[in-house]
């Protein structure tokens, strides 16, 4: 039994709903804000983990692009000294290649007892080549006993610390990283060579973004919040509201040698401004919600009586359009017979002519109304009234006019490059009149005396302001003869075919380049008045 749903049914179950709807929508609300900030606070996890990754990444990413570069200028220096290159041209190339590149402010060559050989130094974007007079010695320095004694081809990483020069802790501060590799000459270690990486270049890089690192030593090296190079006394394991860690941090080490600590602080703030919002939103929404649905249930009663005047409605239009639908069927189907009766009408009256040439002008005229007949008859049997698909409908035209024209038992061939073109009436007849025509002269010139050849067609889309489509024919006969100008001639078909491509505000060519005869068409497609 089919229920009905009457008015009196449908407030029953509109209150149920009110009712309903109101106990789940307050009684989840708060289960909404649990989750939430369980949610929150995972995603702030997730969030202060990526940006230590990325910080890492970063890091290490600098320093093997900086194991690179000392590996790089310790084998262009061993090269150098091998050849016997004096220290002055060999400054110069370490002085151009700090130039080059703003991380590194010194690369230095020290011999084995501590004594510089060569200092370039690069201070505010001035590249300088220490005179000899100034070279230090850097016997005492920790990182030049280290550098000393590791092995070739290998590369010790200092501590991260401020660079000093004459034993005093230069000003501004420079936080340093220093690369050192061997130097050997006839393998025999010489001393090391090394680049000072001026690391505040890359602290830049994290501006705004929450990031701080401390030393080997918990020294502050960068903090937008903390003043710089003294001690970090605050503990990186507390804990805030919720359980939430105040920092996140991972230590980093450099291939076991040098440790230093990323760190960045959890948006405490930012949680208790989102959760205080979200709990707003959170019962204001439920309060919305549960107003929206009573209006709802207020407005269903008066909608259910419009709904059946819709329903009939909407039955009435959807006959009156498939009756226009069967009509405008209908109207082809009639336009297609009527043009095969005058097709008939002329294939009769030219059995009472005994002139060829004229028996010819009836049975084109034929093919023209032919031509036509086509487009509604493919317009009749389509589901959309409105464009036909051009691949199918020139596959049947052409293929009527060679067996018409050539019999059964040619060989002639039809190559066609069309993908899903579809066309309106008002264009696809004075296209496919073109075509026919051009066919035609094909069939009856272009392949006269010979059963065997290919006609191709080419339509495609054009992405221009000027032109829709491009359609191209052409054959491979005997071509076009000479002394007739297809623009200027007394053919009838010609002209019709340059008055068709008018028509459709287009434009012919000839290219004459091409064996047999070979049309370019480009066309707008007409717009349709209905």
């Amino acid at each position: 039994m089919r229920f009905k749903l009457t008015q009196v049914n449908l407030i029953i179950i509109s209150l149920a709903i009110f009712l309903i709807t109101n106990i789940l929508l307050w009684s989840s609300a708060w289960r909404r804000i649990n989750t939430y900030q369980s949610n929150i606070l995972e995603i702030e996890n997730g969030q202060a983990q990526n940006r230590l990754k990325d910080a890492e990444t970063r890091f290490l990413n600098l320093y093997e692009i900086s194991k690179k570069n000392i590996t790089m200028i310790r084998n262009m220096v061993e090269f150098e000294m091998m050849n016997n290159d004096e220290m002055p041209l060999i400054s110069r190339k370490l002085a151009k290649f700090v130039e080059l590149d703003d991380y590194y402010f010194q690369a230095r060559i020290i011999d084995m007892a501590g004594n510089e050989l060569v200092k370039v130094e690069n201070t505010d974007n001035q590249v300088t080549i220490t005179p000899p007079e100034k070279l230090q010695n850097k016997q005492d320095r920790y990182y030049f006993r280290e550098a000393v004694n590791v092995g070739r081809n290998d590369v010790y990483v200092s501590e991260l610390d401020l660079n000093e020069e004459n034993g005093l802790i230069e000003m501004p501060y420079r936080p340093t990283l220093r690369f050192f590799s061997p130097l050997y000459t006839s393998n025999k270690r010489a001393g090391v060579i090394g680049l000072n990486l001026n690391i505040q270049n890359w602290f830049d890089t994290f501006k705004g973004q929450n990031i701080g690192l401390l030393n080997g030593d918990n020294q502050i090296f960068y903090d937008e919040q903390k003043k710089l190079y003294t001690s970090f006394e605050e503990d990186l394991d507390a804990r805030g509201n919720y359980d939430q860690p105040l920092y996140y941090y991972k230590k980093l080490s450099l291939e076991g040698n040098q440790f230093w600590t990323i760190y960045t602080r959890s948006e405490t703030d930012e949680i208790e401004t989102k959760l205080s919002n979200f709990k707003k939103a959170a019962y204001r929404t439920a309060l919305l919600v549960s107003a929206f649905v009573l209006f709802l249930l207020i407005i269903t009663y008066a909608l259910n009586n419009k709904n059946a005047k819709i329903t009939r409605l909407n039955q009435n239009i959807a006959s009156q359009l498939k009756e226009r639908d069967t009509l405008i069927k209908e109207i082809h189907h009639r336009v297609k017979n009527n043009l095969q009766v005058v097709a008939s009408l002329l294939s009769l009256q030219s059995s009472f002519i005994t002139d060829e040439n004229i028996k010819m002008l009836f049975r084109y005229s034929q093919y023209r109304i032919n031509s036509m007949g086509m487009v509604h008859e493919m317009l009749y049997k389509s589901g959309d009234l409105s464009k036909i698909d051009y691949e199918a409908y020139i596959k049947e035209l052409v293929t009527a006019l060679i067996q018409s024209m050539k019999g059964s038992g040619s060989d002639i061939k039809l190559v066609t490059e069309i993908n899903n073109v579809h066309l309106n009436l008002d264009t696809s007849i004075p296209l496919g009149l073109i075509i026919n025509e051009i066919i035609t002269n094909s069939l009856k010139y272009g392949f006269k005396g010979q059963e065997k050849g290919t006609i191709f067609i080419k339509l495609e889309k054009l992405n221009s302001s000027n032109y829709n489509y491009q359609l191209i024919v052409s054959d491979d006969g005997i071509g076009f003869p000479d002394k007739i100008n297809f623009r200027n001639t007394k053919s009838l078909g010609l002209k019709l075919i340059h008055k068709l491509v008018l028509q459709l505000r287009g434009n012919i060519e000839k290219d004459n380049t091409k064996k047999g005869t070979y049309y370019i068409i480009s066309f707008k497609e007409i717009e349709q008045i209905s």
